[in-house]
């Protein structure tokens, strides 16, 4: 995310500073900053390819916030820490990988972890009338989702270095993003059998990795279990969910784990402990990796539950 494209808006350590900056964005809202004791840090970069607003946020210090969303649809990408959102009463998790779809008229009420980076998009459009309809606004699981998070996190490149032919990239998005509203908004859509199967068979090799979690597995294992070769395999997890079966574990690992901190039944056991249950390794590599998806260290994950 480094270029000319992105100017610098905000770069503050003050709170006020910050929700003065968010007034101007979002409009109505109300903020809290729910760690008082802890550094905050906020950074805002901006720029724009065609019709789409790109916003990178880079930002230190929990923040719980309340508002509406107006005139407008946003896509929320997190790179690094979580959200945790409730839209129209509703609650979604966003992590890294991932992304929501913010519609106009959405009530949203979320928290973000203790650090939190991310690209907002800003899709210039006519207004929707009231909350959005049926579908869910989470982009995680499918081809159509997953080819609209590449495009996205490509036009966010484009916008920041602007290289000749900037342009497509965003001509790109605009393709991806329709078609995934059609198929969100047409009942009458139907996926292919071949992509319903690919989709059962990833749902049937997470499950099979959630009960083993703890245990140590390797692709070839899940690939014999499944009736597939390992290269159906790989590449029917990259098209469903955008990365690879070890990397898909290694995710279902790290949620393990912030459960198990966040249990206090778990008190009696080392945070060592705790990585070797969930099936990870016990050291500073996975403690970074933890900081890096979960937005805080596993330390603070269990000291604010």
């Amino acid at each position: 995310m480094q270029g000319p494209g992105l100017a610098t808006v905000l770069d503050t350590h003050d709170f006020g500073c910050w929700e003065a900056a968010l007034a101007t964005a979002v409009g109505h809202h109300r903020s809290e900053r729910l760690d008082r004791q802890e550094p905050f840090e906020a950074r805002f970069r901006i720029g724009r390819l065609g019709p789409y607003g790109v916003l990178h946020l880079r930002g230190r210090g929990r923040v719980r916030l309340l508002r509406e969303q107006c005139g407008s649809s946003v896509l929320w990408l997190p790179l690094r820490g979580l959200s945790e959102e409730r839209i129209n009463g509703m609650p979604w998790l966003a992590e890294p990988g991932t992304g929501l779809l913010f519609q106009s008229g959405d009530a949203m009420a979320g928290e973000t972890s203790e650090e939190i980076e991310g690209l907002s998009i800003l899709l210039s459009e006519a207004p929707q009338s009231g909350p959005q309809g049926p579908g869910s606004p989470l982009l995680a699981a499918g081809p159509l989702a997953q080819q609209l998070l590449a495009r996205a996190r490509e036009l966010a490149a484009a916008a920041a270095a602007q290289p000749a032919g900037a342009e497509h990239a965003a001509d790109a998005f605009g393709d991806a993003l329709h078609l995934w509203r059609q198929a969100q908004s047409n009942t009458l859509w139907r996926e292919r059998i071949t992509a319903r199967r690919r989709r059962e068979k990833v749902a049937q090799a997470r499950q099979w990795m959630a009960a083993r979690v703890a245990q140590r597995f390797t692709v070839e294992a899940l690939s014999r279990e499944l009736g597939l070769s390992t290269r159906q395999l790989q590449l029917s997890f990259v098209q469903e969910l955008g990365r690879t079966p070890m990397a898909e574990a290694k995710r279902l690992r790290l949620h393990r784990l912030r459960a198990l901190l966040r249990d206090r039944e778990q008190d009696h056991r080392s945070i060592a402990e705790l990585m070797t249950a969930s099936g990870l390794i016990a050291s500073g590599v996975t403690s970074v990796d933890y900081r890096n998806w979960c937005g805080e260290s596993p330390r603070r994950t269990r000291q604010r539950r």
